[in-house]
């Protein structure tokens, strides 16, 4: 959804009302996060600098975490969640509340043992580092 429409992205973090109105942030914001988020997923399906990208959209996460928790904390501001567009994925589409928080805990959760151990074992991080522990020792071993 938000790469198809990056104007209705743009409205949805206008909606926060957390930049100010005559920021320059709130297009580039629109264009980059999405792009962010689907670099840092094809890094994580293909294992490819792993943790880097469970960093990167953990706190992306939590960043999103933080913006909801401020709009229910505000009075009179109601923001359309439009996280996944119209599909869902724990909450409802509609108002972001509690639910949007506690789905963003959860996939945080799940993004926090690749960003402790690392990518799994069949993932292009772990073959690279295999390489270069056998380069290493071949370099090690005394020439015959």
């Amino acid at each position: 959804m938000k790469l198809s429409d990056p104007v209705a992205f743009a409205t949805s973090i206008n909606g926060f009302k957390i930049l100010p109105h005559q920021h320059g942030m709130l297009q580039p914001l629109a264009f980059m996060v999405p792009w962010t988020e689907l670099v840092c997923a094809a890094a994580l399906v293909v294992g490819f600098w792993g943790r880097s990208a469970a960093l990167v959209l953990g706190g992306m996460l939590a960043v999103f975490a933080a913006a909801v928790v401020s709009v229910i904390l505000r009075p009179g501001i109601s923001v359309e969640c439009g996280c996944f567009g119209k599909f869902t994925l724990l909450c409802p589409p509609g108002e972001a509340d509690w639910c949007n928080v506690i789905q963003n805990g959860i996939l945080i959760a799940i993004a926090l043992p690749v960003m402790i151990w690392g990518p799994g074992l069949f993932s292009w991080d772990r073959w690279a580092e295999h390489r270069c522990r056998m380069a290493r020792a071949e370099a090690a071993e005394p020439a015959a």
